[in-house]
């Protein structure tokens, strides 16, 4: 449970993972509720900022430029937060070290695990086995077969390892400039110890004068605990990961049952212009100091 105290501090800017926060897992589209939640709350002087583990280049068409009267976001934080910008430019941006990445992709070349690369431009994987197949299918993304191309020689921002919980150690005993996050129980994220959506978020706020209390988030995963925990106002989603809701300071409905539509009529930030929220799909409030 969060033990933050910003009580009466107004939202001015809300953080938006994508997967299974802002699209859903069941048809790869956002709800109508999202898209005239996020326009309102826009209209309203809410800054609204895409958080993901995604790069910029695998962001869907309506999430970079919009999509009828919702004009788009205000900015980007990409690749679990080393990739942070606005219509300004990109202010923060940091990668793996190339001692670890060598040693993540010795290991690779071994067999130990499958791997993708996050480059700036693309994603790749030497090998294309099952598990990843199933995971470009779950997140609708696809990831390029290239043996060819040397990941030692490439600036990685972000790795997926595919490996179970219990076997993390491997990475982190060879890579020690790394973290590791989750977000489904088949791979984790590989990480720069320096980064996560919790710093990219601070860099966001410092770049905009901001501080946590102003700053909302919403988002599904065990890779958003950490940005949950670094806002005023944490909000997880109906069908998010038991970490993420663990620090949750609310539990919304799910993102196919206008999930963040009803958090932001329950904290008064946008009207229920939709006249959903007369029903008994409530928000659970866990942090009383909201």
């Amino acid at each position: 449970m969060s033990h933050k105290h910003c009580k009466d501090a107004p939202i001015k800017i809300a953080f938006f993972d994508i997967d299974g926060t802002l699209v859903s897992f069941k048809t790869h589209g956002m709800p109508e509720s999202t898209r005239v939640a996020l326009r309102e709350l826009r209209r309203n002087g809410v800054k609204i900022f895409v958080a993901s583990g995604r790069a910029l280049f695998q962001l869907p068409d309506f999430l970079r430029n919009g999509i009828g009267d919702f004009e788009g976001f205000d900015g980007f934080l990409c690749n679990s937060g080393q990739v942070c910008l606005d219509d300004r430019g990109i202010f923060r941006m940091t990668a793996i070290s190339p001692e670890d990445v060598a040693a993540i992709a010795d290991a690779n070349d071994r067999g130990e695990f499958d791997i993708v690369y996050m480059l700036p431009d693309r994603a790749f994987t030497p090998k294309k086995g099952p598990e990843i197949v199933a995971a470009e299918e779950h997140a609708n993304v696809v990831f390029d077969l290239d043996p060819d191309t040397d990941p030692r020689e490439c600036t990685v921002f972000q790795m997926n390892a595919f490996l179970p919980a219990h076997e993390e150690h491997r990475i982190t005993d060879i890579a020690p400039g790394v973290k590791l996050v989750r977000w489904t129980e088949d791979f984790c994220d590989i990480i720069p110890a320096t980064g996560g959506k919790d710093l990219g978020v601070a860099a966001v706020l410092e770049h905009n004068g901001l501080s946590s209390c102003n700053a909302m988030a919403f988002g599904d995963g065990g890779n958003d605990a950490t940005m949950l925990e670094a806002v005023g106002t944490g909000v997880a989603m109906g069908n998010a990961d038991w970490r993420a809701k663990r620090v949750a300071d609310m539990i919304t409905t799910s993102v196919d049952d206008s999930g963040i539509y009803r958090a932001c009529v329950a904290l008064g930030l946008i009207d229920d212009v939709l006249d959903l929220c007369g029903d008994d799909r409530v928000v659970r409030v866990i942090n009383p100091n909201l």
